[in-house]
């Protein structure tokens, strides 16, 4: 898998990423195969419960991620890329838009803290179905410490104060 299929899945918290959907391309250049990400049909969920990585348990997906594009995620903006989704037609709903805050935010955290794709993809997928991902535990948590009411903003803090704790415990 390529590095920019694996940073646009786990962002857009592909709940679809499987064989089927991967095609196998000769480069015609050099005559190297190249993998192609196809059907995003089922990005932007509004929960991360089905979140799934063909390429997760590929040995490409343990490769760190090149200063190149460690640069290009700190770039990333997820407010920024909602508004322009706005302007060009497509309103996310507010948890569409909020699975999207959060997966951007993890995969921002985790690549500044030299998580692999792997890494990163095994806290938003479940390892099984019956068991909630770390992610979902994570937003879990932070529901159970926000008050009613509060507003997306205070949520989203409480979620990123969450996910470093996770990250430090977890990586450390």
């Amino acid at each position: 898998v390529s590095v920019n299929s694996s940073m646009l899945d786990l962002r857009l918290a592909n709940a679809d990423r499987h064989a089927g959907n991967i095609l196998v391309c000769k480069d015609e250049e050099g005559g190297n195969y190249k993998l192609v990400p196809i059907d995003h049909g089922y990005c932007l969920p509004e929960k991360f419960e089905d979140c799934t990585f063909e390429w997760l348990y590929w040995p490409q997906a343990r490769e760190p991620f090149s200063d190149e594009t460690i640069a290009y995620i700190k770039s990333l903006d997820a407010e920024e890329d909602i508004k322009l989704l706005k302007f060009h037609g497509w309103e996310l709903s507010a948890r569409c838009a909020r699975v999207l805050c959060i997966s951007t935010m993890l995969l921002k955290k985790g690549a500044a803290r030299g998580l692999t794709p792997y890494d990163i993809g095994r806290i938003l997928c479940r390892e099984t179905v019956n068991r909630d991902s770390e992610i979902e535990d994570i937003v879990q948590e932070a529901e159970g410490h926000v008050l009613p009411g509060s507003s997306e903003v205070i949520f989203l803090e409480t979620v990123s104060e969450i996910i470093d704790r996770h990250l430090d415990k977890k990586f450390a």
